[in-house]
């Protein structure tokens, strides 16, 4: 039993990995933005946006970003070259980094290159308190980092895909 655990637990660090890994490579090459150390100086948010995306296939599941407003208004101007983003440009930015992010993680997870995903639309909430960061943050899935100085968390769910005759096998045990 120990093993088992100690092997589940395993492989979900290197998904875990595996997402903070495609977060970072999609800060860097769309926004030229730079994962640094976790320090105290960075800017903990009090107003926050999440996106979130859904991916189905041989494995479902989800990644949610939540970032600060003051984030995703620099994520904006670095993504669109714009000088005054506005809050649905921002709230846009934070969805495309969702869906590249995701884009970047799904090759990392196949078996074969047959493995095929569907993917929804990013969709976003915002919150104008840190009720939203506190409790997003105190979950074992989440990982914060520190992006240019503002903390930033994102949240990998993943569910291994269990084929209906499988299901089936398992129901009638």
């Amino acid at each position: 039993k120990s093993l088992i655990q100690t092997v589940c637990s395993t492989a979900e660090e290197k998904k875990e990995n595996l997402s903070l890994k495609a977060l970072t490579q999609a800060l860097e090459t769309m926004a030229f933005m730079a994962v640094l150390p976790i320090d105290d100086e960075m800017i903990v948010p009090q107003q926050t946006i999440m996106a979130e995306i859904v991916f189905s296939g041989m494995r479902n599941g989800t990644i949610q970003i939540l970032a600060g407003r003051d984030f995703c208004k620099m994520l904006a101007e670095n993504i669109g070259a714009l000088d005054t983003p506005d809050d649905i440009s921002s709230i846009d930015a934070l969805k495309e980094l969702s869906n590249v992010t995701c884009g970047l993680f799904l090759p990392m997870i196949v078996s074969s290159t047959a493995d095929v995903f569907d993917v929804t639309v990013p969709k976003s909430s915002t919150c104008d308190d840190s009720a939203q960061w506190k409790e997003f943050t105190a979950d074992k899935n989440t990982t914060v980092v520190n992006v240019e100085g503002h903390a930033v968390a994102i949240r990998l769910n993943v569910k291994e895909f269990i084929p209906e005759n499988n299901l089936e096998m398992l129901q009638t045990a």
